[in-house]
């Protein structure tokens, strides 16, 4: 199985060799600007060929499978015209957003503000609760973004990383 690997903000890529944990660092450049996702087939210095897939993204992602709930305020905060909640199962994490699968068809649309909350599977069942920005939405599916960008979540952070 291919080995996902991630672009850096210099588009090198770094390929660790599964037969002798050898590094290389790469320029990617030329798969960087590309919008379909680029597998590679890697030789190592040792000899072994290995492939692996070039991920753009600038966070990594954890795929997860979590329980919880959104809140969508419709109108502006100071005279809402409806207020929306829904389940929601949380399909991947990274320190810069989430992608969900919804429980019903959403009310809401890119741009649009919400407020998500689930709980982590880890030791102490970690309530997250987060303010969110809707980037793309399907017919059960969502992608958010987290309104602010803290330097570290070490709850998130020590979640994903575990």
């Amino acid at each position: 199985m291919a080995e996902k690997v991630f672009i850096n903000s210099d588009n090198t890529a770094t390929f660790i060799c599964p037969q002798c944990r050898m590094p290389k660092i790469v320029s990617v450049a030329k798969y960087a600007r590309r919008d379909t996702p680029v597998k590679l087939k890697v030789t190592c210095s040792c000899g072994h060929k290995y492939p692996v897939f070039l991920d753009k993204r600038k966070k990594f992602r954890k795929q997860v499978d979590l329980e919880g709930f959104y809140k969508y305020v419709k109108g502006p905060p100071e005279k809402p015209e409806a207020a929306y909640t829904g389940r929601l199962t949380v399909l991947d994490l990274s320190l810069n957003g989430l992608r969900v699968r919804l429980h019903d068809r959403p009310r809401f649309a890119v741009g649009d503000a919400l407020t998500v909350e689930f709980t982590l599977n880890d030791k102490n069942r970690s309530l997250i609760q987060k303010n969110v920005v809707v980037r793309n939405v399907g017919n059960l599916s969502a992608g958010f973004e987290y309104m602010t960008q803290p330097s570290f979540d070490s709850v998130l952070g020590f979640y994903l990383f575990q």
